[in-house]
């Protein structure tokens, strides 16, 4: 019996896990992308324009995206994210010892991995719900997806002025809200086998390159203006 339940929760550890840190990753990739196309939008507004539409739509569905899931990831009430993570680790405190992450990777006495360790508590959890609830994006996170981002609320509607002074997010909030995420992740994933991530999208600069190439393309057609007929079909 002792062993079907450490099975089970090794099991919803490692799924939760991995799904999270997916959940993570949008949150943390979306604010990339749009903090892009918004300094671009200074220095670079010539070859963003040469897609203005495309721009348009992609840099309004990245700022919904990180408004619905902050508020989803951070939602104190909601049946999945941080805080019912913290509820599930709280719970399982039994299997998240210094002893179970030996026995779980084979570890030796001694390693390094093991000396010093800091058990987990009820206390040091409640500390991590404490991290998020102080965060400064929580709020907006709240307000926007209440009033604009989920449901439309007349005021809001009308005012959209509003929620800029109401619910603003500033970067180094959102840049916040994203390393908390991370940090906390990964200190419990180290504390159940070992495993660490790095939060860094490969190629989540891709735009720079994209708008660089354009900017590039632009300049070439201006140096050398193609003749429309040079690539007519030449039928014999």
């Amino acid at each position: 019996m002792i062993n079907k339940r450490r099975e089970e929760f090794e099991q919803h550890f490692t799924d939760y896990r991995k799904f999270l840190r997916e959940e993570i990753h949008r949150f943390r990739d979306c604010v990339a992308v749009y903090r892009q196309i918004q300094e671009c939008k200074v220095d670079r507004l010539e070859a963003i324009n040469q897609a203005p539409a495309f721009f348009g739509v992609v840099e309004g569905a990245l700022f919904t995206s990180i408004v619905l899931w902050g508020d989803k990831l951070f939602d104190e009430k909601g049946e999945r994210g941080f805080f019912n993570f913290l509820t599930f680790v709280e719970q399982s405190r039994k299997w998240l010892t210094t002893a179970e992450l030996q026995r779980r990777k084979g570890y030796p006495d001694g390693h390094w991995m093991l000396d010093g360790r800091i058990p987990i508590t009820a206390e040091s959890i409640e500390h991590d719900r404490q991290k998020i609830r102080s965060l400064e994006a929580l709020k907006s996170f709240r307000i926007r997806r209440d009033k604009f981002h989920g449901h439309f609320d007349k005021e809001f509607f009308f005012d959209r002025q509003r929620l800029q002074s109401e619910a603003p997010l500033r970067w180094c909030d959102l840049e916040e809200a994203g390393n908390i995420m991370g940090l906390m992740l990964n200190n419990y994933s180290v504390d159940f086998d070992g495993g660490f991530f790095d939060w860094d999208t490969l190629n989540i600069d891709d735009l720079d390159v994209l708008l660089r190439n354009a900017k590039h393309g632009t300049q070439m057609n201006a140096d050398y203006p193609v003749n429309p007929t040079d690539f007519a079909e030449k039928t014999v």
